[in-house]
């Protein structure tokens, strides 16, 4: 599979079950087939998703029982450095913030959730997305090539 041109999966986390199906109904209206939306309201059961893979991009609430999504996107980190996260919380502080800057987080949306606001950076995120993708599939391309060329120049029949 092209690494460019496979769907974006966004995992969508929040303890408020109301807010993941708000916001699953905004982006699924929003990008239709151009986004795999999946949905958890467990942070734990967010953590075993993340540690399978495929996810591109984190849409987390901030703060949630058993984990903090603080503690999600230091996991996602870990798994994926290329993965977007985007927080959301109703309750904001500036160490908040700035501790979700310093571990990697790529927005942060404060609730009420601006419907507008959030497609914007998800937009922004999947285009992020397909950029690394590309990188990093010109970078395997090279690699390959490069392979190519040294068992070509050091094969037998060349020598």
């Amino acid at each position: 599979m092209n690494p460019n041109t496979r769907t974006t999966t966004i995992l969508i986390v929040d303890d408020d079950p109301a807010i993941v199906r708000l916001l699953e109904a905004v982006l699924k209206r929003e990008f239709g087939e151009q986004l795999n939306i999946e949905t958890l309201i467990e942070a734990i059961d967010a953590c075993q998703r993340i540690d399978r893979g495929g996810i591109d991009i984190l849409l987390t609430d901030l703060e949630m029982p058993a984990m903090s999504g603080l503690q999600l996107l230091r996991k996602a980190k870990g798994r994926n450095a290329f993965i977007q996260v985007l927080f959301l919380t109703g309750h904001s502080t500036q160490e908040a913030i700035l501790d979700a800057l310093e571990h990697g987080a790529t927005d942060y949306i404060l609730k009420p959730i601006d419907q507008r606001l959030l497609s914007e950076l998800v937009r922004e995120a999947m285009s992020r997305v397909a950029r690394w993708r590309a990188a990093l599939g010109e970078t395997w391309k090279q690699r390959r090539e490069r392979r190519t060329a040294e068992e070509i120049s050091t094969s037998p029949a060349t020598m």
